[in-house]
C-alpha cells in the first residue's frame, strides 16, 4: 500500500494541473474548415487514467514503478493539450472566424411570431421582427419590423363591410413584408453578405416556407440559409441548452421584455449573438435548403427540430 501511494504521488508530481479549457476554445470547431470526417482529438484525462493504468500494472505484478520522471513527450504531450500548445485549434479557430467575416459579416436576427395554431389565420406569420448585426464592429446595423396580415384574414373579410375592417392596422401582406427587407437590405449594400440566425430550425425550415406557399411567393433566397443559434451555441460552449432563456442564464444575461414578442425577443437574441461573438464564436450556416426542397442539416441532432 505504501509502495502504491508512493508510486501516485510521485506520478501525480510530473503531472502539472490543467487549466480552465474553458477560455482556450477547445471545443470550438470550425466547421467551415474541417474536412468530410471526424477529428478524433486527445482527451487529456484519457491520457492521465492511461498512465495510472500503466501504474495499476506494475503494482499488480508486485513492481515498484521506477523513480524517475514519467516519459518527458507525454508530460508534454498533457500540457501541450492543456495550454494548446503543439496544436492548430486556436488557428483554425482565427482562420474560420475570418471566413465567415467575408462570407456572412451580417447577421440578420430573425424571430418569427404567428403560425403554430392549425386554426384558419393562426397558422400564418403575424410578425416578421430583425435585427442586423455586424459582426466585424459587433454592433447592431439597422432594425426592420413589420407586423404582418395573413391570407385567410384578407379571403374572409373581402367581402365585409368596411365596419368589419381595421382600418387603423398598419399590417402589410407577408409578400410585402419579404419584399421590403429584402429592399431595406439591398440598399444598405449588406443583402449578398448576410446571413439569417433564428433560434431554433421551425422559423425558416417550416413555417416560412408554409407561409409562402400560402402567399403563393417563392422563399427569399436569404431565407434558404440559415444559423441555428441553439445549435451554434452548445458546439461553442460545450452544453445542452434547448432555448433563449437557456442561453441567457448558460452567460448569466437577464431576460429584457416580453417572450413572445417579437422584437424583444430578437433583441434578447441579439444580445447573445454579441456575446458569442466576443467570446470568438464562429458563427456561420448550420441548414441549407436545396433545391429540391429538402434542408441539409450541420448538426443532425438539427434534423426535424421543433422551435
Amino acid at each position: 500500500t505504501s509502495a502504491r501511494n508512493g508510486a501516485r504521488a510521485h506520478l501525480h508530481t510530473y503531472c502539472p494541473p490543467l487549466p480552465s479549457l474553458g477560455a482556450l476554445h477547445l471545443r470550438a470547431q470550425p466547421w467551415a474548415l474541417l474536412p468530410p470526417f471526424p477529428i478524433h482529438r486527445k482527451d487529456p484525462c484519457a491520457i492521465g487514467q492511461r498512465m495510472l493504468d500503466m501504474e495499476e500494472a506494475w503494482l499488480s505484478a508486485g513492481r515498484i514503478p521506477p523513480q524517475q520522471e514519467p516519459h518527458t513527450d507525454l508530460v508534454q504531450e498533457l500540457v501541450g493539450l492543456a495550454l494548446d500548445r503543439g496544436s492548430d485549434t486556436q488557428q483554425r479557430v482565427v482562420e474560420a472566424q475570418s471566413v465567415e467575416q467575408q462570407q456572412y459579416r451580417y447577421l440578420v436576427i430573425i424571430d418569427i411570431e404567428g403560425g403554430a395554431n392549425d386554426r384558419p389565420g393562426e397558422d400564418e406569420i403575424i410578425e416578421l421582427p430583425c435585427i442586423v448585426v455586424d459582426r466585424q464592429t459587433r454592433t447592431e446595423a439597422l432594425r426592420f419590423h413589420r407586423f404582418t396580415r395573413p391570407v385567410g384574414w384578407d379571403l374572409h373579410l373581402r367581402d365585409q363591410p368596411a365596419s368589419r375592417k381595421n382600418s387603423l392596422s398598419n399590417a402589410v401582406s407577408f409578400e410585402q413584408a419579404v419584399q421590403e427587407l429584402g429592399m431595406v437590405l439591398h440598399e444598405a449594400g449588406i443583402l449578398e453578405q448576410s446571413l439569417c440566425v433564428t433560434c431554433g430550425d421551425w422559423d425558416l425550415k417550416t413555417i416560412v416556407p408554409k407561409q409562402c406557399a400560402k402567399s403563393r411567393i417563392q422563399v427569399p433566397l436569404v431565407m434558404q440559409q440559415w444559423c441555428n443559434l441553439k445549435e451554434e451555441f452548445n458546439a461553442f460552449y460545450g452544453c445542452k441548452i434547448s432555448g433563449m432563456k437557456g442561453m441567457l442564464s448558460r452567460l448569466k444575461m437577464g431576460h429584457r421584455g416580453k417572450h413572445h414578442l417579437g422584437m424583444d425577443d430578437v433583441s434578447n437574441i441579439t444580445s447573445i449573438v454579441l456575446r458569442m461573438l466576443k467570446d470568438g464564436a464562429a458563427i456561420g450556416p448550420t441548414a441549407t435548403r436545396s433545391a429540391d426542397g429538402g434542408v441539409a442539416f450541420r448538426y443532425k441532432a438539427s434534423e426535424g427540430a421543433g422551435k
